[in-house]
């Protein structure tokens, strides 16, 4: 009886270590299954009215053979939000903000071509015959193709991003500190010279503001500031800051990359010298089209020439004339050198 008492209690011990090493294997694979699952998630696709996701047509892509030598991303602003009440929500939900930013992993660089909201790209593309007005009429979809159309640039990937957002990317850092260099009021608010921390609110309202500088192109000398100063704030995080702050920024932004993605480059460009991160604007002045509209004519030999050197690296240039662009107007080369890097910036040389 005390054999078969013992072996029992032997058993039982088993038994329990037994379910204790099922339990953390349970646990073990749910944790990898979730992992693996985050890592695959893109939290916020851009979908249409219609409930289309986007997508890009990987006949816009990077060639195959230069695929992992560079990626170029399409990143847009909305100039729409609710959170803010003194700018209200009646503004139009066109991109403000135009860029390409392209990521060459063969030099660690990141070249950014600004693209005014203004330009001219045809009433075939766009109601008014800018740029800004394609999003409304055929997506971010449809603007990826008209970059790929106009400026034979490949589209990999889309960042979007509305002022609701913005502002809330913006207070999870804790403000971005800018030295404003001169005077200026938007919507009840008033900013003076000097180094000062913006909140998300006041963040919108610098960068949306132009009249005071003059225009557009004012108005793109200070995003390149924000974007500067926002760089340098990312720079001063750690890595388990920056991941912490990944849920909040993919919340706040339609993409399609996935957080796995999001991770590796935010690795990457955290490695990257303010002096290799490079500031570009589309080559042009602003003109009156013949349908009245007021838009930035590009200059289209500069251009072609900017596009070859800093966005071409491993693909053939192309000549101003197969650019399926309109030079409406050039009668001023102020605008055709228009570049700084993010170091310029920080150093006040700009």
């Amino acid at each position: 009886m005390a054999k078969k008492g013992n072996r029992r209690r032997r058993l039982s011990v088993f038994d329990r270590v037994l379910l204790a090493v099922s339990i953390v294997l349970i646990g073990v694979s749910a944790g990898i299954i979730g992992y693996v699952s985050l890592m695959n998630w893109a939290p916020l696709p851009e979908v249409d009215e219609s409930g289309n996701v986007a997508s890009i047509d990987e006949e816009i892509q990077t060639a195959e053979e230069n695929r992992g030598k560079v990626t170029n991303f399409l990143v847009t602003g909305i100039d729409y939000n609710t959170l803010d009440p003194s700018a209200g929500t009646a503004r139009g939900k066109l991109t403000d903000v135009i860029m390409v930013v392209q990521l060459n992993l063969e030099t660690n660089e990141v070249n950014i071509l600004q693209i005014p909201r203004d330009t001219y790209v045809g009433t075939d593309v766009s109601s008014t015959g800018k740029i800004n007005g394609v999003y409304s009429r055929s997506g971010l979809e449809g603007l990826a193709q008209v970059i790929y159309d106009r400026f034979k640039l490949p589209v990999d990937h889309y960042a979007n991003v509305i002022m609701d957002g913005f502002i809330r990317i913006v207070d999870a850092v804790g403000g971005v500190e800018i030295d404003i260099q001169e005077s200026f009021t938007l919507e009840g608010y008033t900013f003076y010279p000097g180094v000062q921390t913006l909140n998300g609110i006041q963040a919108e309202k610098f960068v949306r503001e132009r009249y005071s500088r003059g225009s557009d192109i004012g108005r793109l000398d200070a995003q390149r500031q924000f974007l500067a100063a926002m760089f340098q704030k990312f720079k001063s995080l750690s890595l388990g800051e920056l991941t912490n702050l990944v849920p909040t920024v993919m919340d706040e932004v339609t993409t399609d990359l996935n957080v796995r993605t999001v991770l590796s480059l935010i690795e990457v460009v955290m490695n990257i010298e303010v002096d290799d991160i490079h500031f570009y604007t589309v080559p042009g002045e602003g003109c009156t089209a013949s349908n009245g509209q007021s838009v930035w004519s590009v200059h289209l030999e500069p251009l072609a020439e900017l596009l070859n050197e800093n966005f071409r690296p491993f693909d053939d240039p192309v000549p101003a004339e197969e650019l399926n662009l309109v030079e409406l107007q050039n009668t001023t080369d102020y605008y055709d050198d228009n570049k700084s890097t993010v170091g310029d910036i920080l150093n006040g040389d700009e």
